[in-house]
């Protein structure tokens, strides 16, 4: 239920009721005109006949004038006496202005926000009302001040009474680049009203009201019902300003990414990009731009976007140094500008580094499990000039616990028979530091060490546990096709629309024997190739930073005809690739995410700076993992989208960067009305301030904290009662004699 007037008045009541015993001094005039008819003694002499028939001809007019000066002035020393006292008027279910109120501001911070109309954006706005709400605000007044996030912040929660204070926190806050979380801005609300002793509260949000926004996700209804019910509870008056506009224009960049999951020096990539038009018009005249580090390459052609249109733009690029580099897509700046540009940080390798654990290493040719996968992966023939970029080292199962992994980008383990406790612990101490690992089968695996140490129930890092084999590799007379599921996954996506002669080297491999996987239920692992029978045969997830893909046959061609097809050297490329690109997807989050990532334990305690897109330095340190040997840096403050440069240590700093980019849902500004409001919060009365010039609503801000307050007016009054005893006496003084 909402309202859109102030509640009815019910009575009058004083701030300073002491001072009403002045009011006895409003008898002053009437005892001056009282004494001043006592002074004159009546003696008749001759001519006085004349004057009296003068006198009784204007004697009407003359008391009339004398009545009205004395009423005048006497009302003028009730009315400045009032004022004196503070008079207010009490309304039922509303603040009781003499009284003290505790007022908590609740500004929007979301993305949104930054909004630009009629010069100003929409944060500067709600940031200009609160400050007149507080320079509002009566003496004893006590404010706090909640931004809406997500999660959102408690900027003053105690209430304070230091008015000056609370507009140099206000002077301060900043828009962040956020969502926002309904539910728990409202939690926060309850939370800074239920702390609070002062009995009067006021709630007043400074919002554009975007649906986003205000509408909670689906399932988040029961907890938002249960905030809302607990701040109604405590009968607090609420006022809605809403700054927002209907059908606002707004195109923005929405995403960023690589044709590849891992870039080498001297790969030429496809950077892909998607403009949309979130408006309700169409935009003519559309350019996009790339920056690689700072360099501007040509803009994309002008182009067309229809409302609610997506815009694919696509660059081409070769990286020609190794380390970090900053991707940077932009268009021309329109009334949102915090979303019309996306970042993206790729790490770019001299060489793709992989380590293969062979389980049963052989010094022949194409006798140990990882010859086939080693040629797959660094052909011996390649182009000339053209060394390729995945540089291979083959390892004994035995010499596993002794490699420092961090130093690899894929480790792949082929038919390794068991593992010790300390060979897991090292791998998952890998996979925090975005490590891939792929796991192959084969006649030595033991299931029930890989299901205990590895798979642990489903709370380990392989997406599935190991069942009993099927078939028989011995006899290798009946076996099982791949089915490529329609070639959605990417691992053998660009099979997909190829001639029967090039998928059948896919489809057509020949697996005699395979393990029986099964991921758990309700699992995030994805399969991208199952056996004709409807097992999985590869199977992929994301564990801590890296990713696991786990492969139900072996690599060699002891239990499958696989290595010896021309889809088996591409399909074990991309393999390792997107077992590798957890380091890249690391280093791009999204706005308000932490920032989490491992480093090698003797990195522990070192300390780290970290440059915000503002410029800001923030120092922090990494903290040993307790659950692991490595050390772990989490940086929370990601409220901004752009580069955080990261430098680590000092002697030898390692220096890195990582990009944060908003939430694509931020840019639709399509907001709710009054009534869409009511439906969504049901049972919250609010009086509701219409959209409109917002220096208008300035001035009504300034209002809120003297609502109901008379003692300036009367006191306006007493100027102008002034100004008119002062008339009425000189022309009353100046009448012509009759």
């Amino acid at each position: 239920m909402t309202n859109d007037t102030l509640p009815l008045i019910l009575a009058l009541g004083f701030a300073n009721p002491a001072l009403l015993y002045a009011l006895a001094a409003a008898s002053v005039p009437i005892l001056i005109h009282l004494l001043n008819r006592r002074k004159f003694r009546e003696v008749p002499w001759a001519a006085m006949r004349f004057l009296l028939a003068a006198i009784k001809k204007n004697q009407r007019r003359i008391r009339i004038e004398q009545w009205l000066l004395l009423a005048v002035r006497t009302l003028i020393i009730l009315l400045v006496v009032s004022a004196m006292a503070r008079p207010f008027l009490e309304s039922l279910g509303a603040v009781i202005v003499g009284r003290r109120v505790h007022r908590v501001l609740v500004l929007d911070a979301s993305l949104s926000m930054g909004y630009t109309s009629g010069g100003t954006g929409r944060f500067d706005q709600a940031r200009a009302l609160a400050v007149e709400l507080v320079k509002g605000s009566r003496q004893g007044d006590a404010i706090s001040v909640i931004l809406m996030g997500r999660p959102p912040r408690v900027v003053i929660g105690p209430p304070s009474n230091n008015l000056k204070e609370v507009e140099k926190e206000l002077a301060d806050l900043a828009i962040t680049h956020e969502g926002t979380d309904l539910t728990a801005t409202l939690q926060a609300v309850d939370r800074v009203l239920g702390a609070s002793t002062i009995s009067q509260k006021e709630v007043v949000f400074l919002t554009d009201l975007q649906t986003t926004s205000w509408r909670p996700p689906q399932g988040a209804d029961e907890g938002l019902k249960q905030a809302l019910a607990r701040i109604v509870a405590r009968q607090p008056h609420s006022i809605l300003f809403d700054l927002g506009e209907p059908n606002a224009a707004n195109r923005a960049v929405t995403d960023l990414r690589l044709d590849v999951p891992v870039v080498t020096l001297g790969t030429s990539v496809l950077v892909r990009g998607v403009v949309h038009n979130f408006g309700p018009n169409k935009v003519d005249g559309l350019r996009a731009r790339l920056t690689v580090d700072g360099r501007l390459s040509p803009a994309a052609a002008p182009e067309s976007l229809a409302a609610g249109d997506d815009l694919p733009v696509v660059f081409r690029h070769e990286f020609t140094t190794p380390g970090d580099h900053v991707v940077e897509l932009v268009l021309d700046s329109d009334s949102l500008p915090l979303d019309d540009r996306r970042w993206l940080v790729v790490p770019v390798r001299e060489s793709l580094k992989v380590l293969l654990v062979d389980g049963s290493f052989k010094s022949e040719p194409y006798q140990a499990e990882t010859d086939y996968l080693a040629q797959a992966l660094s052909p011996s023939e390649v182009s000339p000039g053209q060394p390729s970029p995945v540089k291979v080292e083959v390892v004994g199962e035995s010499q596993l616990a002794s490699r420092e992994l961090a130093a690899y980008d894929t480790v792949v383990l082929c038919n390794v028979a068991q593992f010790s406790q300390a060979e897991v612990s090292a791998l998952e101490d890998y996979l925090k530091q975005g490590g891939g690992v792929v796991i192959f089968g084969g006649d030595q695996v033991v299931a029930d060490n890989y299901n205990r140490l590895l798979f642990r129930d489903g709370h380990g890092l392989l997406p599935a546990s190991i069942g009993p084999s099927i078939g028989d590799a011995a006899k290798k007379q009946a076996g099982y096709y791949f089915n490529p599921l329609r070639f959605r996954h990417p691992l053998v996506a660009e099979f997909q629309g190829e001639a029967d002669p090039v998928t059948a080297g896919l489809t057509r491999v020949m697996t005699w024997q395979y393990h029986k996987l099964a991921p758990p239920k309700e699992s995030k692992a994805q399969v991208a190739l199952s056996f004709d029978r409807g097992d999985p045969a590869v199977v992929e997830w994301p564990h801590e930073r890296g990713t696991v893909i786990l492969v139900a046959t072996s690599a060699d061609t002891g239990w499958t005809s696989w290595p010896i097809h021309k889809s088996y050297p591409p399909v074990m490329q991309q393999m390792v690739l997107r077992a590798a690109a957890g380091r890249l997807t690391e280093q791009n989050i999204r706005v308000g995410q932490p920032y989490v990532r491992s480093f090698a334990e003797t990195a522990a305690s070192a300390p780290v700076t970290i440059v915000t897109p503002a410029g800001r330095k923030v120092t922090t340190k990494l903290d040993p993992d307790p659950k692991g040997r490595v050390s772990q840096l989490k940086f929370e403050q990601t409220e901004l989208s752009g580069e955080y440069k990261l430098r680590i240590g000092t002697a030898q700093p390692v220096e890195s960067s990582f990009a944060a980019n908003p939430d694509p849902a931020e840019s639709d500004l399509a907001k709710l009305d009054e009534a869409a409001l009511g439906e969504i919060l049901p049972g919250w009365k609010f009086i509701y301030v219409h959209p409109s010039d917002w220096k208008a609503l300035t001035r009504d801000a300034a209002s809120v904290g003297r609502r109901g307050e008379l003692h300036r007016p009367m006191l306006y009054a007493v100027l102008v009662l002034l100004l008119v005893e002062s008339f009425l006496a000189w022309r009353f003084g100046h009448h012509e004699p009759a």
